[in-house]
């Protein structure tokens, strides 16, 4: 502990410098990591510790759990880049600053020092005599020397990022009166600057060809002086090399800003979508969700294509009229009645193609949702010989879809040929009045040649306005939905206004509740009330169709009740933070889901901080480890969609069944499993844990056995449009069999 620097007169307090001195909880943090299966912090190389030192001294509460879920995918040892994007899932935003150690200003402190040679180390405050205190990530101390000898290199500051300030906050959007993605488009301004200022420096140097052009009529040929023309073409092609260097930094510029954007608005949209409340995504269909992520496709296209340098170009054209007023006087009008004519052309031409636009996206949605139930439902088609109206259906929607699209496109065909003839009109009236002007003097021939080329400059921006309708109306359309998509709260946003739970009790209550999913069509159930206390095992039974799994999905807050009210330890589940909540409840759905990754991945999902034995005695228990023992990777199998490892129906069901064992909830959820898994060893493992859990876990139970149901503290028993009926085991076993005996 020689090197540990002085504690008095500390900015920090001194629990945190002690915090500090002693590794023990840094130690500690990288052991917890290290067992959720994270090798690379197992090593500790310095970029991990760097990481858990700097987190403890930012926030000394952080959880082990918040951490994980902000590590990359990749398991592979820790880089800048992966030491930044952690933090930035953190919330933290990451500044960067090129500086020697001693220019370092304490109010930004902490900080990440890279020198030129050498590990990374952490820069934690000015002590009173105004040396800087470093953490050491290999020695794990802290001192006033530096670990590096090297005293220049790159320091990363980090701020706490405040959505609030964001411009494209609902807050700040607010107040700026702007949409989302015109708020997101202010963080480009410095390339939109760049950018006109190439193009207006770019039509300056344009007017260098007519003008080269005139003079060579006027000055070389019509004066016999080729004396002339070697200084006219040198002028020419140092403009030219002007012209190609602009040229080529605008199109890098905006390259780069086309995929920047995709990639922000990309991204965004997809996080949006599943930070969405699950009521409104699954009244979506597939076609509908996957258009909604395809729905920037359009605009990123825009911004790369040759539409928008043509709109980049419009705002100058102006020099070019000042050119030709210049050059050949009366003759500016010309132009300027051809852009009216134009302009007038556009607006005529706009409202009849967004119309049609209007009707072929929609035909081809309705395309598009028809392709995907065809493969949802191919079995059922062919068990019931529907083969023949099947394609004849689609044949119709295919049929509708193509003339839409032929109506959208003959529509910017008539635009485009229209447009085209006002091209034309404007270089025969050009010509006809520039040689009247030349018979009566007031202009010499190249003039009129280099006004015909400005004039070919000045119209061609608003030619492509008017081709290109269709396209820029596809624009506006993608970006009023993106808009409207971050209009959308997700739960995120929802719960800050909401409650948190810090731990479950256990208690669930439902009174009067009712559930449809739609408003015209029939109650799934209706008046339902019940009341577990903790610890308490409630079986709920019924015909298929009447509710159980709806139920188990309210009580997981999947779903918002139509009437009545669901209370968790008390509290309204509506007034609590969904996604926090949900956490906290283990669920065994009907449909085992799990993700691409190794069998020890999906099953840390439910508790990450479980070690490789918990693992394995969960499977034990779920009657699985037998089988993945058999897997030549075992726990380290890959399975999900991509991969090559097949899971059984019946696997798939006992791992799920094992991940709910893992989960340390007081909250279990158990849907409906299949009768020959009940009646194998896995069933009995499960009656026997049932019997263990009561008093220690509230269980909520799908099930219409009754060796499972005599188990139970309360059944609940749902009969269709009749009122659910809710009590003891003993009395719902005698209304049933009653009910049985009248049918």
């Amino acid at each position: 502990m020689t090197r540990t620097g002085p504690k008095t007169n500390a900015p920090d307090t001194n629990a945190t410098l002690e915090r500090f001195v002693d590794s023990q909880p840094i130690i500690a943090m990288l052991n917890m990591l290290a067992q959720t299966g994270r090798d690379s912090f197992k090593e500790t190389s310095p970029w991990e510790v760097c990481l858990c030192a700097l987190i403890l001294k930012m926030e000394p509460k952080c959880k082990v759990q918040r951490i994980l879920e902000s590590l990359p995918h990749d398991k592979s040892p820790m880089d800048e880049a992966d030491f930044l994007n952690t933090m930035a899932h953190m919330g933290y935003y990451c500044r960067p600053a090129d500086s020697a150690l001693d220019h370092i200003d304490e109010r930004l402190l902490p900080g990440v020092f890279i020198p030129g040679q050498g590990e990374p180390c952490i820069v934690l405050w000015r002590d009173s005599k105004g040396d800087l205190q470093f953490y050491d990530p290999i020695s794990k101390l802290i001192s006033n020397v530096p670990p590096s000898f090297d005293q220049n290199g790159k320091v990363w500051f980090f701020q706490k990022y405040d959505e609030n300030r964001a411009a494209t906050s609902q807050f700040m959007r607010k107040g700026s009166g702007y949409s989302w993605f015109r708020a997101l488009l202010g963080r480009f301004k410095g390339t939109f600057a760049q950018v006109m200022t190439a193009g207006l420096i770019l039509n300056c140097i344009a007017l260098v060809t007519p003008l080269f052009i005139m003079l060579v009529y006027d000055r070389v040929i019509a004066a016999g002086s080729p004396g002339t023309l070697p200084m006219l073409a040198v002028g020419v092609f140092i403009a030219i090399g002007f012209e190609w260097k602009l040229r080529n930094i605008r199109s890098t510029g905006l390259s780069w800003l086309a995929g920047r954007l995709d990639n922000i608005v990309s991204n965004k949209i997809f996080a949006h979508l599943i930070g969405l409340s699950p009521n409104l995504i699954e009244k979506a269909s597939v076609a509908a969700q996957i258009a909604r992520i395809k729905t920037f496709e359009s605009v990123r296209d825009f911004f790369s294509g040759s539409v928008f340098l043509s709109l980049l170009e419009a705002p100058f054209v102006f020099i070019s009229i000042i050119a030709v007023a210049f050059i050949a006087g009366p003759l500016v009008f010309v132009p300027l009645f051809m852009i009216l004519a134009y302009l007038g052309l556009f607006y005529a031409m706009r409202h009849k193609i967004k119309v049609s636009i209007r009707l072929a996206a929609k035909a081809s949605s309705a395309r598009q949702q028809f392709t995907i139930e065809t493969f949802e439902k191919l079995d059922g088609i062919r068990a019931h010989g529907l083969r023949n109206k099947w394609q004849e259906k689609f044949r119709h929607l295919s049929g509708r879809e193509m003339m839409t699209h032929f109506e959208l496109g003959w529509l910017g065909m008539i635009a485009e040929t229209l447009a085209h003839s006002l091209t034309v009109i404007a270089a025969v009236a050009t010509v006809g009045f520039g040689v009247h002007l030349i018979w009566e003097g007031s202009m010499q021939t190249g003039a009129l040649v280099a006004t015909m080329i400005l004039v070919w400059r000045i119209l061609t921006p608003f030619y492509s306005l008017c081709t290109m309708i269709p396209r820029l109306e596809q624009l506006r359309n993608s970006i009023a939905q993106v808009n409207d998509l971050m209009d959308i709260e997700t739960e995120r946003e929802e719960a800050r206004s909401y409650s948190r739970l810090a731990k479950l009790k256990g208690e669930i209550s439902m009174h009067n509740a009712s559930f449809r999913y739609n408003d015209d069509t029939d109650a799934v159930f209706q008046n339902l009330s019940f009341e577990a206390r903790p610890g308490d095992l409630v079986v709920i039974t019924g015909n298929n169709g009447t509710g159980k799994a709806t139920i188990l999905k309210l009580i997981k807050s999947l779903h918002s009740p139509t009437q009545g009210t669901i209370r968790i330890d008390g509290f309204d589940i509506r007034q609590l933070d969904a996604p926090h909540l949900r956490r906290q409840i283990a669920y065994v759905p009907k449909q085992p889901h799990f993700f691409n990754g190794s069998i020890i991945e999906n099953m840390r999902l439910s508790n990450p901080m479980a070690s490789r034995d918990d693992v394995i005695k969960a499977l034990e228990l779920a009657d699985a480890w037998c089988d993945i023992e058999k897997f030549q990777d075992g726990l380290d199998t890959i399975i999900g969609s991509h991969s090559k490892t097949k899971l059984t129906s019946s696997l798939a069901t006992r791992l799920s069944l094992a991940r709910a064992y893992l989960h340390p909830a007081s909250i279990l959820l158990i849907d409906e499993l299949p009768n020959a898994l009940l009646s194998s060893k896995t069933g009995q493992n499960l009656k026997d844990y049932l019997s263990r859990a009561k008093g220690k876990r509230t269980i909520i139970f799908c099930s219409y056995r009754k060796d499972f149901m005599k188990l139970a503290d309360t059944i609940v028993w749902l009969r269709g449009l009749d009122n659910p009926i809710t009590g003891s085991t003993d009395i719902l076993f005698d209304m049933m069999n009653t009910s049985q005996e009248v049918a």
